[in-house]
């Protein structure tokens, strides 16, 4: 039996692990896009402070970037150090979008970062600028790839269950390209990327704006965060919509969201483990070389249920001779084990959306018919910012959290998909890397901090660099 402990440290670290990741995510995605609308307004009218915002946001970019991508290889050595079973059964699947991202888009990314922060003097204003819009083409590929993964993760089509390599393999790239919840949940997320990074160049701008009213920066800066935030605060109420799949997994989850009598689910459930006990069954004399041509016919039959077979794992060892009490205990372990939570994040996100659609609106008023921007509307950017942030965790939260008892939706449990480590090595490792992500925030949030003073008090480019 796995131990308890052992997989709840694993949950632990790679959700810190994740979540540290994520930190750096939303403001890559948004500031890459106003990097890229600055510099245009740059290239068209030719004035100097839309330069200036963009060197001040580019040294923000940077760091972020630049922490995000440090953050990113610890997310990665999560799969082989603490999730070893899920990388070896479902590798072959979910690798695909994660090895073809680290090889065209995320290297683009960082191939551009050179000439986008060294270019300004070397390249024309037509070539940085195009340089510029190649970023924000590459880290918007970049977030798709993560999505097409992490929508495999809730829906996994595409992919069927090798009894000779007793792993999970692709079978059919189309479906697995055009898995349905992978449109709805790009549109949403990058848009609330592209809302969290909007609220908070605003409350940036917004905070200097209070100190220096005549400050062009923050003035152009603070207008294009509203548009793009209010452009994306009604992208993402357009993508909030996760398709009708029709799965147990799915339809738990929406049930959760809505608050919903989630007892009406449970006999489909218990169907689905019997079905899986049948497929474990016939797996276990494919596994002993039998070549009857019935057996491969009926492990077809049942073969999409095996992952809740797996379920029973959890109690006893021997699938095929679960008692009806310990069904009836995996049909429990299906439940969400937080459906109020995930009812009330639920409600915490679109309370959120709409008084972000409130924000945006009247900062995009306040910037465009007001000489002078209104002392209220400034105060409430920069208090109501960390809202976004919430908002944009909890829909991390509830898309990991929703699933759960599943690393895999219907494939494989997370208490399977865990490495044998021991708990001493689990808390060691959890400690400091909690430490290290602790360190590398404080880091961040310094360098940006250094930067927002600088300016404030006009420092230049050149003497930010030789301060860092």
């Amino acid at each position: 039996m796995i131990s308890e402990t052992l997989v709840e440290l694993s949950r632990w670290q790679f959700a810190i692990t994740a979540m540290c990741h994520f930190l750096f995510v939303p403001l890559t995605l948004g500031l890459a896009l106003m990097l890229a609308g600055l510099e245009s307004l740059y290239v068209i009218t030719t004035k100097s402070y839309y330069l200036d915002a963009c060197r001040f946001w580019g040294r923000i970019f940077v760091i972020n970037f630049a922490l995000g991508v440090v953050t990113r290889l610890a997310l990665m050595f999560q799969f082989g150090s603490h999730g070893s079973y899920f990388s070896y059964y479902v590798g072959d699947v979910f690798a695909l979008p994660l090895a073809v991202e680290i090889l065209t888009v995320f290297f683009l990314t960082c191939l551009l970062c050179g000439p986008y922060w060294y270019g300004w003097e070397r390249l024309s204003k037509s070539q940085h600028l195009m340089t510029t819009w190649l970023l924000v083409l590459a880290v918007n590929l970049s977030a798709i790839s993560i999505l097409t993964a992490s929508a495999w993760m809730q829906n996994p089509v595409g992919a069927t269950f090798n009894y000779q390599s007793f792993r999970i393999e692709l079978s059919d790239l189309s479906q697995f390209l055009h898995n349905p919840i992978i449109y709805s949940k790009a549109l949403h997320s990058i848009s609330a990327c592209y809302v969290t990074a909007a609220a908070t160049v605003m409350a940036i701008s917004a905070s200097l704006l209070l100190k220096q009213a005549d400050n062009q920066v923050a003035r152009c800066s603070f207008k294009l965060a509203a548009l793009v935030g209010l452009v994306s605060s009604l992208l993402v109420c357009v993508g909030d919509s996760t398709p009708e799949l029709g799965t147990p997994v799915q339809n738990l989850k929406l049930s959760a969201l809505n608050s919903s009598d989630i007892s009406q689910q449970l006999p489909s459930i218990e169907m689905h483990i019997r079905n899986g006990i049948k497929a474990y069954a016939v797996l276990e004399e494919l596994r002993d070389e039998k070549t009857d041509p019935q057996l491969q016919v009926d492990f077809q039959h049942f073969n999409a249920d095996l992952g809740y077979a797996l379920l029973l794992k959890h109690w006893t060892e021997h699938v095929t001779a679960a008692t009806d009490q310990q069904i009836a205990d995996a049909v429990k372990f299906c439940l969400p084990a937080a459906a109020n939570r995930l009812h009330w994040l639920n409600w915490l996100m679109m309370t959120v959306g709409i008084l972000n659609i409130g924000i945006f609106s009247v900062a995009l008023w306040n910037s465009y018919t007001k000489s002078k921007y209104v002392m209220w509307s400034l105060k409430l950017s920069v208090y109501l910012a960390p809202l976004s942030w919430l908002a944009c965790i909890a829909g991390w939260y509830i898309a990991e959290a929703g699933i759960q008892p599943w690393a895999i939706a219907g494939v494989l449990p997370t208490f399977l998909s865990v490495s044998s480590l021991s708990i001493p090595d689990l808390v060691i490792s959890l400690f400091t890397q909690y430490l290290a992500f602790l360190g590398l925030l404080a880091v961040g949030f310094f360098l940006i901090r250094q930067s927002i003073q600088m300016q404030n008090s006009n420092i230049g480019n050149q003497e930010f660099i030789h301060e860092l």
